[in-house]
């Protein structure tokens, strides 16, 4: 009883220390995005502009401790979540493509040291379960994992064909439903930006339950 009660207390402290993490980035990372003198800086580079943002999630992704959320909080503040949710989506089928190769490629080894060891022990996990039923849940519900899928997916004998269209298919889903539900979301605000990672958030932790439960049948 002991031992469950630490392993809990240890859970709920590194939750709170991701909750610290993030205030100290918006507080951060919010008056850097929003500035005059950013956003004309960004605006000045024409299509390049979304290149960064694009390259900047692909290697996110590839680089899988890398956050994100800065890219999102560019292309948001410049371009509208509406755009940047493209940009996402099309950085998700660019890395996506890149994580399988280089898991069916050059292994584990290389996988490790791109993705980290915390990261590749969730690999091990979807290896176990993987499918095209379980792909299709993932692209639909376990984009805060999108990374994580990609390279398992790549160690998995799933033909590359099959698992590209049911990337590009079901990934444009939630880009569809959160292009939608935050079109008219202020994102130079903290709450605004509070509320997209909430979302991401608890999908990806209802997503991980349902994971775990499927694990445990099988």
């Amino acid at each position: 009883m002991a031992k469950l009660n630490k392993i809990k207390l240890w859970q709920i402290g590194k939750v709170l220390i991701v909750i610290i993490a993030f205030s100290l980035l918006l507080k951060w990372l919010l008056p850097v995005v929003s500035s005059d003198k950013f956003i004309a800086i960004t605006e000045s580079m024409g299509i390049f502009g979304p290149l960064v943002v694009i390259l900047y999630v692909v290697v996110s992704h590839i680089v899988a401790p890398l956050a994100g959320l800065p890219g999102v909080l560019l292309g948001a503040s410049i371009y509208g979540i509406v755009k940047t949710v493209l940009f996402l989506y099309i950085a998700g089928l660019i890395s996506g493509t890149i994580n399988f190769w280089i898991s069916r490629r050059f292994g584990r080894k290389w996988v490790a040291k791109l993705a980290g060891e915390k990261t590749i022990n969730q690999i091990d996990n979807f290896v176990l379960v993987s499918g095209k039923k379980v792909l299709i849940a993932s692209r639909l519900f376990g984009f805060a994992l999108f990374e994580v899928i990609s390279y398992a997916a790549g160690f998995t004998n799933m033909r590359f064909k099959t698992y590209f269209i049911i990337t590009v298919i079901f990934s444009a889903v939630p880009a569809v439903v959160f292009g939608y539900a935050f079109k008219s979301v202020d994102f130079l605000s903290v709450t605004g930006q509070v509320l997209w990672m909430g979302t991401i958030i608890i999908v990806g932790a209802v997503f991980a339950f349902m994971i775990k439960r499927y694990m445990r049948r099988g």
